[in-house]
């Protein structure tokens, strides 16, 4: 049986905790202060996620499962993941086994595995390329406490024109067989500055504010949910890790029914790291949204 062991849960200095304990009291402190608005449709089909530290992003992706939880009982979430590694050249599926996570296992739910990569070859079995892959990890915790029961199906997208066929495929599967099963992709927004990434909106202030107008027009056309729009956007202005995860979960959304993106909250760590340590100075600034589709 595979069973895909968690890498990056760390006491210290890692995406979040290894131990049981200090992770669930972390999973529930992030739930805990994910306000979400009143105005919300009962009917969602899925969302986005960011995928950083979860001191820095947790809060946002724990929002994006509690809307999605809150409608009643969700039986599987499909993960979307973005891709830092290179060799993904498909909708990459985790097809059967288990995700072992600080809090247990989750199962992945091998019957819609199969019938996706029955529908299109534009996916395919590949549990490899999910071995050192972050994106979909750190979402495993929140998934199991916000949707309790639920089972997974992983799959990495590349940012690639095939990623909105692999989201129509997924997305046509679910409304046919599975009603049950939601679609959340997980990738952050723009990076910029602090001398690991390029910084053409230059430094500081001045850097901070053009990353927020660069992550708005990607936020834009999640909201109009333009999934054929979101690779090439994010290959000019570099305003998405995961374009392909975003892309694929759009078109899934849409065979699924939703007609729009609703924005939740959105952040950069500039902002969360001014409001944990004020005064400190860090000329980096990541984008991070809480999205969900109805």
């Amino acid at each position: 049986m595979n069973i895909r062991q968690p890498v990056y849960a760390r006491d210290f200095e890692g995406f979040y905790e290894a131990s049981p304990t200090s992770c669930r009291h972390h999973v529930q402190k992030l739930l805990d202060a994910a306000e979400l608005p009143d105005d919300l449709p009962e009917r969602l089909c899925g969302g986005l996620v960011p995928h950083a530290g979860w001191v820095y992003s947790g809060r946002l992706a724990a929002m994006t499962f509690k809307a999605l939880a809150r409608q009643g009982d969700v039986g599987t979430v499909v993960l979307f993941g973005a891709v830092h590694h290179p060799g993904v050249r498909a909708g990459e599926v985790y097809d059967s086994g288990v995700w072992q996570s600080p809090l247990g296992e989750v199962a992945i739910d091998e019957e819609l595995a199969a019938a996706v990569l029955q529908a299109d070859e534009s996916l395919r079995v590949n549990p490899r390329a999910h071995n050192q892959e972050h994106s979909i990890e750190v979402q495993i915790p929140l998934v199991q406490m916000a949707c309790a029961g639920a089972k997974v199906l992983p799959i990495a997208v590349p940012p690639a024109d095939l990623a909105v066929r692999v989201g129509q495929a997924v997305g046509r599967v679910i409304a046919e067989r599975f009603p049950r099963a939601v679609v959340v992709g997980s990738t952050d927004l723009t990076h910029h500055g602090g001398g690991r990434f390029p910084a053409p909106g230059g430094r500081g202030e001045q850097g901070v504010r053009w990353t927020v107008a660069n992550d708005r027009r990607m936020i834009d056309l999640v909201e109009a949910m333009q999934a054929e729009r979101i690779v090439p956007e994010a290959h000019e202005r570099m305003n998405a890790c995961g374009a392909g995860a975003i892309a694929a979960t759009i078109a899934a959304a849409a065979q699924m029914g939703a007609r729009k993106g609703i924005l939740l909250e959105y952040t950069n760590c500039h902002e969360v790291l001014q409001h944990l340590y004020p005064g400190q100075t860090d000329d980096t600034t990541i984008g991070y949204a809480s999205v969900v589709f109805a």
